[in-house]
């Protein structure tokens, strides 16, 4: 009994050491963000400038209106961000990450009830905390629409798998929250199906079909409706939208595969490297891992597969718009399928439990290891010091902003010169800081044209204008200006 009691005591000791781990290296993949002096970048502005004079009724509408990019609750919460903390990059970032660390726990619950061993799942919530592609996305406010739509989604999931009363109904209400919060959540209805028909018992296809109805019409239901409303919005979409448009679609096997396989090495890193497993050998090898699963019944993998796929898909069919961002979501699936085929790996090689144990102690070690390793290579430092160093030189601009420019009226043009290759990323078009920070819609910046250019327009312009000499590290002085 003593033996007994010190094994269970020791392998307590080890997975909370394991989980202590994996939350400092979790922490310490976004802990940057709270570094003083930091300001809000690109979207981050540009996002808050179109509901500069809208109502949060305004903001919010049940159906989609337009095919792309039409989220009211991700537009929901950076608006509300907005009104409660204003320019303060840091509160900001913090709401962001405590969803972040939301899905984090529910990717762990969730890795648990498909199957993955406690040290396994820890080691892979760790490993989704610790990539780069993680951190760029929970850190940047742009990017709210994925963090908030893989909360709904995962939470969607739980809830379906929760099987107690008014579940299913929750799980549809998640679903109509995530879908609404990123339009790739689509896809979750069929991921639901798979898992549910792989679970239950082997019984005819009526009987099957009956208890799949019942479990999911209310999310087919949404499919349908939210389906058909996108469909009757593509041909405007496809008329819009030009060939060379960075959120122009390919509808291509090629595209997609060529995509699938460029994401999968930017998750770990490893298009540093400017490697990529072949487009065509990526698609067999995870069709064959999704055959071996249906085959097999492995619940798990099957949805994992799918999951990581469907979640891509949309983006992937975007050959000249690529970005970290779009893998967040999707990698967590990726990392659970991982994850799921160790597991069986292990009960494959190791007939004992004890030495599953170890070895899955080993693993875990073997990942966190890496966590760190990665973190110190210059493909992150490198990485992050571009985004603390150019969002420090924003910052520096906003305070000129504040100390050199009075407040301007409806239709001020800035004219800002600058050294070739920099931007001037405060003044960039929509000039969205100015036009938040004066509530003028108005407002219009001019940057990235040569010097002469920029004064001939600015001589002919007979409205309200300043020219500025912008230097490199975010500051500039006016050179002329007319009220």
């Amino acid at each position: 009994m003593n033996k007994l009691i010190h094994s269970q005591s020791t392998r307590l000791l080890v997975v909370i050491l394991l989980a202590v781990w994996g939350v400092v290296l979790c922490f310490a993949d976004v802990s940057w963000a709270f570094r003083p002096g930091l300001f809000p970048i690109i979207d981050e502005l540009d996002n808050r400038a179109p509901f500069l004079d809208t109502s949060y009724h305004g903001v919010v509408h049940f159906f989609p209106t337009w095919f792309y990019n039409d989220r009211p609750v991700g537009w929901i919460l950076i608006r509300l961000l907005a009104d409660l903390f204003g320019f303060d990059y840091a509160k900001q970032a913090a709401c962001l990450i405590a969803i972040h660390v939301a899905n984090c726990i529910m990717g762990f619950v969730l890795f648990r009830r498909l199957g993955v061993g406690v040290i396994v799942s820890i080691a892979g919530i760790a490993l989704f905390g610790s990539l780069w592609t993680t951190a760029s996305t929970v850190t940047y406010i742009g990017a709210a629409f994925d963090v908030t739509c893989l909360f709904f989604l995962l939470a969607s999931v739980l809830a379906f798998l929760w099987e107690r009363r008014g579940a299913t109904a929750l799980s549809a209400i998640c679903f109509l929250a995530a879908l609404r919060a990123k339009e790739f959540a689509i896809f979750l209805p069929f991921l639901l199906t798979l898992l549910a028909a792989l679970q239950l018992p082997r019984m005819p296809l009526r009987e099957t079909l009956a208890v799949l109805a019942r479990k999911l019409w209310l999310h087919y239901l949404i499919l349908i409706v939210f389906g058909l409303s996108y469909a009757s919005l593509y041909r405007s979409y496809r008329a819009s939208i030009a060939a060379n448009n960075p959120y122009a679609m390919d509808l291509n096997l090629s595209t997609l595969l060529k995509s699938l396989s460029y994401y999968t090495a930017l998750i770990f890193g490893a298009d540093e490297l400017h490697w990529q497993l072949p487009p065509a050998l990526l698609g067999l090898a995870l069709l064959a891992i999704f055959g071996w699963a249906i085959f097999r019944r492995r619940a798990g993998v099957a949805f994992a597969v799918c999951a990581f796929v469907l979640a891509l898909q949309p983006v992937c069919l975007l050959p000249n718009q690529r970005s970290p961002l779009y893998a967040y979501a999707p990698q967590l699936f990726l990392i659970l399928m991982l994850c799921l085929l160790l597991e069986e790996a292990l009960a494959m090689l190791a007939k004992r439990e004890q030495h599953r144990w170890i070895a899955a102690v080993c693993v875990a070690l073997m990942c966190l290891s890496w966590c760190v390793a990665f973190r110190r290579r210059p493909y992150f430092r490198d990485r992050v010091n571009w985004t603390l160093g150019l969002r420090r030189t924003s910052l520096r601009t906003a305070r000129q902003v504040d100390a050199q420019l009075p407040r301007m009226g409806p239709g001020t043009h800035i004219y800002a010169m600058h050294t070739p290759g920099t931007l001037p990323w405060v003044f960039l078009p929509p000039c969205a800081y100015l036009r938040l920070l004066n509530q003028q819609r108005t407002i219009d910046c001019f940057v990235n044209q040569p010097a002469e250019q920029l004064r001939a327009s600015y001589a002919a312009d007979p409205g309200p204008k300043y020219l500025l000499d912008y230097y490199d590290n975010g500051s500039f002085t006016v050179v002329s200006s007319k009220r």
